[in-house]
């Protein structure tokens, strides 16, 4: 069984799903340290002592396993996941690319991960007020997941409209999942 966990904005799965992340939605950049993509080379950014602390204050020891992480996200205690050192330097390092590049992270986000689920957004006919549907939401393989055991993927869920905060997911998310990843998955 597939092993997936939502909180309308990350998800995580199983790896065991052999899940194709272009098949669900947004493409990982060619500039992303995605599994399987290949990074940019030509914007080297040194490892600097801020970025060796803040990885060491921000990263676990170990991974977390399917059970812990499912206790911690049924608690609504997040604080304990983090990713691994290795991990936490990777995206440090990537974050000042992209500001580099983009002049924010915020920018990076709109202007080139998200460019086209914004342009949807921004269609005639788009209504950001009508109920939420399947279709409103994407996946995409998070590029800097959390430090998890080896069975487990995390993914990222956008959506087209703006969601409630919180932990509940509403139905047209869960129906997304299940469309998405099959009903074989546990979250």
């Amino acid at each position: 069984m597939a092993r997936l966990q939502v909180d309308t904005v990350r998800c995580v799965t199983s790896k065991s799903s052999k899940l194709d992340p272009s098949s669900y939605g947004l493409l990982s950049p060619p500039d992303s340290p995605a599994p399987g993509v290949v990074e940019n080379t030509e914007d080297t950014v040194e490892v600097t002592d801020a970025m060796t602390a803040r990885a060491t204050r921000l990263s676990i020891p170990a991974p977390v396993a399917w059970p812990q992480f499912k206790q911690l996200v049924d608690a609504k205690d997040l604080q304990p996941l983090g990713r691994s050192f290795s991990m936490q330097i990777t995206y440090e390092q990537h974050k000042v690319r992209m500001e580099r590049r983009f002049g924010s992270i915020a920018t990076y986000l709109t202007n080139h991960v998200l460019a086209d689920l914004i342009a949807e957004t921004n269609a005639p006919g788009f209504d950001p007020h009508a109920p939420l549907k399947v279709s409103d939401f994407v996946f995409r393989a998070n590029d800097f997941p959390y430090f998890l055991g080896d069975d487990v993927e995390h993914w990222v869920m956008w959506c087209k409209k703006r969601l409630e905060p919180g932990f509940e997911p509403p139905t047209p998310a869960i129906d997304a999942i299940e469309a998405q990843f099959g009903c074989s998955v546990e979250w």
